[in-house]
């Protein structure tokens, strides 16, 4: 397409001089070009489309991780869960469901001393998730993380529950968006779309809005009115790629 539209470019600009001389000029557009039944060659058009769909996030997910450790095995897995479910029952009583609070992964490791075979202990890794629905609230879910004994928390972010609807309203928008380019950019060029050859597509990505990572040691209490945590609009991004035939109608 972008030849044939350098080319007629310039077969205009021929004419025009041309014809100021007083002289005339016949030239014929090659059939490649024309309406003549069917095209010798069959002219592609790539297009890409892009669909972005934005959203406040309606739910906070905090991170944390539980450590435990002891010269035996089970002293060291039964703290752990000691302060899981302290912190359980913290939560539960804060109102935060149940289902909403995850073990992400249970890890015991055996700790060998320096350069021997020896075990020096067992270390208990547990990390765990806790989605909150109530943004406002973010503050009381750290303190019982405090309380109950964790000093690691991981991060706080702000998500979409329902981002699999978002997904597809940006897929069809982007798919839109594709077609309408190669409309437009068709109909300008004096041709029209007549079909579909080839189509594909990729998630551009999702921005959620992340806090960074603190040390217990710097987070200290919680009180609700110093959260100060506040989430941005994230955005979901899909884009499309088509390529289409056009053919010339004429200007």
């Amino acid at each position: 397409m972008k030849n044939y539209t350098t080319y007629c470019f310039a077969l205009v600009v021929i004419a025009t001089a041309v014809t100021a001389a007083g002289e005339t000029f016949t030239f014929t557009i090659p059939d490649a070009y024309l309406k003549h039944g069917v095209q010798e060659q069959p002219v592609m058009l790539n297009v890409t489309g892009t669909g972005n769909v934005k959203a406040m996030p309606d739910q906070v997910v905090i991170s944390a991780y539980i450590y435990t450790r002891d010269k035996k095995a089970s002293k060291a897995y039964d703290e752990n869960a000691s302060k899981m479910r302290t912190l359980m029952d913290s939560l539960l009583a804060l109102g935060v469901p149940k289902k909403n609070i995850a073990t992400e992964s249970l890890s015991i490791d055996t700790i060998y001393k320096e350069g021997s075979t020896k075990v020096d202990y067992f270390a208990v890794h547990r990390s765990i998730k806790i989605f909150q629905d109530d943004m406002d609230t973010i503050s009381p879910v750290l303190d019982a993380i405090i309380d109950a004994g964790i000093e690691d928390v991981g991060s706080i972010d702000f998500v979409v529950k329902d981002l699999e609807d978002k997904y597809r309203e940006a897929l069809e928008g982007a798919a839109a968006d594709c077609r309408g380019t190669a409309d437009a950019l068709a109909s300008a060029m004096g041709a029209r779309v007549v079909d579909l050859v080839s189509m594909s597509y990729d998630y551009g990505g999702y921005n959620p809005y992340d806090v960074s990572r603190w040390a217990a040691d710097d987070l200290g209490g919680f009180a609700a009115g110093n959260q100060m945590i506040v989430p941005r609009e994230v955005t979901t991004t899909v884009n499309v790629y088509a390529t289409y035939e056009i053919e010339y109608t004429g200007l």
